[in-house]
This record gives structure tokens, C-alpha cells and sequence, in this order.
């Protein structure tokens, strides 16, 4: 039974290893660097998640990100307003419009698209998995070129293997996220860290 357990565990912890590998990668374009307008358009964010909560969690904490690294978000409220006049009121629609035409409606020629790739909280018997996963990228307007592209991963995972250990804890984690989900901060600190890691090369202005 033991060995049941320790080799799941084993292939889960593999298994989550694995799925963080290429989080470190980024694109950074000179263009950038040179471009004369600071403002940008944190556009909502796509869900690949179960999570309905993710993408706006995750959009507020990369606007936090631009500005403290000095870049000047649109006001959010702003940006959905202009938005919905071209039909968009969620991320995955935003493929279907031309950077151009979401520029000139908002305004600003920097473009912040992001997509939540894992938004996850597993409460299992003997393992505690918390994980998440953004991927962002910022899109010239005009010229349609990418300037930016970052992913960041959030990683917190505990393992049990003595059962009353695991039953302590399994109460525990389920207090946590109920707390979490009544105070909307889900996966705070793992979510936190996927965002900032998500702009950690950006360049500061």
C-alpha cells in the first residue's frame, strides 16, 4: 500500500516538474525599448483553466506588474467599455480582431494580451497541489509586432505520507481555499508569483 502511494505521488511530482519546463522563456524585442509611449492596454485574458476567476485575477496582478516597472496602464473599466463597442467582452474573443483596430479604438499602441494556462487547487488524500500558469505578450498596435513574450509559473505542492498527517491537512487546505474564494484571492501567492515571473524581463521604463 505504501508503495502504491509513494509511487503516485512520485508520478505526480514528475508530472508537475515536467509541465513547468520552458516557463523560464522569453521574447524581448528592441522595438520596445525605443517605443515613445509608455501607456498600454492590459486586454482581458483568455481562460484555459476551470477557474472562471483566473483571468481576472491574473490581468489585475499584471497591471500591478507594468506599473511598477513604470508603465501606464489604461484604466481597466476603460478598456472593457471601448472593447464592448467592437463586440469583445471576453479574451478569447480578442483573435478575431486586428491589433490595429483594437489600438485606434483604445487609444494606446501598446497591447497587453494574456492566456491562463493552469489556475489549479488539488486537495487530494495525500498530496496538496497548487499551480498556475500565464503566459503574456505585448503587441504593437501599429506595427502588429510582437514586443514581448513571458511566462510565468506559480508552484506549491505538499506531500503526506502519514494518514492522519494527510487528514489534518486535507481540513486545513479546504479552510484555506474557502477563506481564499470568500476574499476573491484564490492561489494568491502562487498566482503572484506566475505574474510577476511573467514580466520578469520586461524591460523597465
Amino acid at each position: 500500500m505504501h508503495f502504491n502511494i509513494r509511487s503516485a505521488v512520485c508520478a505526480l511530482l514528475l508530472a508537475s516538474v515536467c509541465g513547468c519546463a520552458g516557463s523560464g522563456s522569453y521574447l524581448v524585442s528592441p522595438a520596445l525599448r525605443a517605443a515613445p509611449d509608455a501607456r498600454i492596454a492590459v486586454l482581458p485574458f483568455d481562460n484555459q483553466s476551470t477557474d472562471i476567476s483566473a483571468p481576472d485575477i491574473l490581468r489585475k496582478l499584471a497591471g500591478e506588474g507594468f506599473e511598477k516597472r513604470g508603465y501606464q496602464q489604461l484604466p481597466t473599466a476603460e478598456v472593457d467599455a471601448k472593447l464592448s463597442g467592437l463586440g469583445v467582452s471576453e479574451g478569447g474573443q480578442l483573435p478575431g480582431l486586428k491589433p490595429a483596430d483594437i489600438g485606434a479604438a483604445l487609444g494606446a499602441d501598446l497591447l497587453c494580451y494574456g492566456d491562463v494556462e493552469d489556475f489549479t487547487f488539488q486537495n487530494l488524500a495525500f498530496v496538496v497541489r497548487k499551480s498556475v500558469k500565464l503566459h503574456v505578450k505585448i503587441v504593437s498596435a501599429s506595427s502588429g509586432e510582437i514586443l514581448y513574450e513571458g511566462t510565468g509559473a506559480g508552484k506549491d505542492v505538499k506531500v503526506y505520507f502519514d494518514k492522519n498527517e494527510a487528514k489534518a491537512a486535507f481540513v486545513e487546505q479546504l479552510a484555506v481555499k474557502m477563506v481564499q474564494n470568500i476574499l476573491k484571492t484564490p492561489l494568491k501567492r502562487e498566482a503572484e508569483a506566475a505574474a510577476w515571473k511573467a514580466l520578469d524581463r520586461l524591460p523597465r521604463r
